[in-house]
């Protein structure tokens, strides 16, 4: 006679709590601080003239993060286990919708490492463009050439995918260290855009003169206007709330990863203490830079109104437009879009070698540095490059070890809860992650923003049913709730559940905000970008379904699964 199965893979998880509260907070801050804040909010108001790039930042973080925050941290107090919303999802609300929940949020995150990869690569354009022009040297502006054409990016976005991939075979407590060290650098990279805006932040017109000659900020401003103005597509518009929403697609996509400490929860040394700090005060200090960087940026790079041609005031005049919503990133940006590198670089009288990319916040960073400290542009560009790449080892963590809760739940294959004897890493699940993040780099090779696009919708609907299952689990699941450490109420009702309803509701606004802001940006619908989504969710189903009839016939009680935390 067989033996019957155990409940779940094994009777202990094989994973290690080897992650404090420290190294929790780096794996939020790591995951969460990098192209939506440092590309994404650059390009904003060119892509929405009408928005107020700070507030996009301040009204998604203050409506919809901080909660979403809360409800992460509650759960992940009560159910510490490896898997994060899966766990709470299928537990406290329904095992299909949690599977499909999670298995889009999988693939929101290894497309994400993918953007990040790519993303990260025009940082160190910037720098060593900056290093070409500052030392006169072909040699690097020819170096930044390569690494902003096509094949650079292929090349530099495959290799940072496996290389990190492969650190995180060797464990948490080694990757651990390697996200410690490269989130110290982003922090200080951080501070260095902030202290560069503040120090020098009055010196865009002669810095950008500095690099590109006398006049060339001019030169920038008045054809931009030529050319706006004849087209009738200037980057110039009057503030709107109406913009300043649509502009937070970008403000979401900067903000996913505030809730990654729960997906280790299961290797984290103090769960309540860990997500507290790396959750809800880790979500407070981002928040805090997420809008003072753009302030200060569009603050900086502002163009002064004797700078604007008469013709360009008479236009402003008569839209009602004030002098102070024209902004030289966004008048850059589109100058780029309409001449290509080679018309601007011809306008300036320089090389195109020598232009800065116009989606990256380094570009009006390097300007701002004074003559005699070269050293520090080039500095402040690598640096805030690694700030994008650091994000991959945070990225790789989160998406593994979701991979690894459904196959220790016997839902995927069960291969992937391998856990190496040695390291104490889900190998497998490693791997898989991987290929999904080569997968991420073609997608991003294929139109950035059709990237983020596709990742945006499925994070938001992952968040969603985490907070609906934060706001019934109290009634459904009273067994979970009384283990809970914050049992707090308001009125006999549980604060979890007014938390999570709320929480709920903005996300499912932001969630249809993205989606028009998709639309928007496309001209209308999409059917790629749908289709993408339609496949994996739909092969989500599958596979659910398959593993559901797999473990029934094998005699293993689906039912108790999922009425049962995983055991560490």
């Amino acid at each position: 006679m067989s033996e019957t199965p155990t409940l779940f893979v094994r009777r202990a998880s094989g994973l290690v709590r080897t992650v404090g509260p420290f190294t929790a907070f780096m794996i939020v801050f790591t995951h969460t601080v990098g192209g939506g804040i440092h590309r994404l909010a650059v390009i904003a108001a060119y892509q929405h003239p009408d928005a107020f790039v700070p507030f996009s930042f301040l009204v998604t973080g203050i409506l919809a993060m901080i909660p979403t925050a809360l409800v992460y941290t509650m759960l992940g107090s009560m159910m510490p286990r490896t898997g994060g919303d899966y766990i709470f999802i299928t537990r406290g609300l329904s095992p299909a919708l949690g599977f499909l929940a999670s298995w889009g949020f999988w693939f929101t995150e290894v497309l994400s490492y993918g953007i990040i990869a790519w993303y990260s690569i025009d940082f160190f354009v910037s720098a060593a463009t900056a290093a070409g022009v500052a030392l006169k040297s072909e040699a690097w502006l020819s170096r930044a050439q390569w690494m902003a054409s096509t094949e650079g990016h292929w090349v530099l976005g495959l290799l940072f995918v496996i290389v990190f991939g492969a650190i995180a075979l060797f464990g948490m407590k080694i990757y651990g260290w390697i996200i410690n060290i490269l989130g110290i650098i982003a922090i200080i990279g951080c501070l260095s855009n902030l202290l560069i805006l503040g120090a020098w932040g009055n010196n865009t017109v002669a810095g950008w003169n500095s690099i590109y000659g006398q006049g060339a900020y001019q030169k920038i401003v008045e054809e931009a206007f030529k050319l706006g103005i004849q087209n009738g597509d200037l980057p110039v518009a009057a503030f709107s709330w109406g913009g300043t929403m649509k502009a937070s697609i970008g403000a979401i996509w900067a903000y996913i990863g505030i809730v990654s400490a729960v997906f280790v929860g299961g290797e984290l040394k103090s769960p309540a203490m860990s997500l507290l700090v790396a959750q809800v005060v880790g979500t407070l200090v981002i928040m805090a830079y997420y809008i003072a960087l753009p302030f200060m940026v569009y603050g900086a790079w502002k163009v002064p109104e004797q700078y604007i041609p008469a013709d360009g005031l008479a236009y402003l005049r008569a839209n009602n437009i004030p002098t102070d919503r024209v902004y030289f990133t966004a008048l850059y940006a589109y100058l780029k879009g309409k001449l290509g590198a080679d018309g601007v670089a011809q306008l300036l009288g320089v090389p195109s070698s020598w232009l800065l990319p116009e989606r990256v916040i380094t570009s009006f960073t390097i300007p701002l540095v004074p003559k005699g400290m070269e050293w520090l542009q080039v500095l402040n560009g690598t640096i805030v490059g690694i700030i994008l790449l650091k994000d991959i080892p945070a990225f790789f963590v989160v998406a593994s070890r979701m991979v690894f809760a459904w196959a220790f739940d016997r839902f995927f294959p069960e291969v992937f809860a391998s856990v190496n004897e040695q390291f104490h890493s889900p190998h497998w699940a490693i791997i898989l992650t991987m290929i999904g993040g080569i997968v991420g780099v073609w997608l991003t090779a294929q139109g950035d923003w059709a990237a983020a696009a596709d990742t945006t919708n499925l994070y938001q609907f992952a968040v969603m049913m985490a907070s609906l299952a934060a706001a019934v689990l109290p009634f459904l699941r009273s067994d979970l709730y009384e283990k809970a450490p914050y049992k707090w109420e308001i009125g006999g009702v549980p604060l979890l559940s007014i938390i999570g309803a709320y929480a709920f509701a903005v996300n499912f606004f932001f969630f249809f905000v993205a989606t028009h802001e998709i639309f928007y940006y496309f001209g209308g619908f999409r059917l790629m970008i749908a289709l993408h989504q339609a496949f994996w969710m739909g092969l989500g189903a599958f596979i659910f379904m398959g593993f559901l009839a797999y473990n029934q016939r094998r005699g293993i009680d689906v039912r108790t699964i999922y009425t049962e935390i995983p055991p560490a």
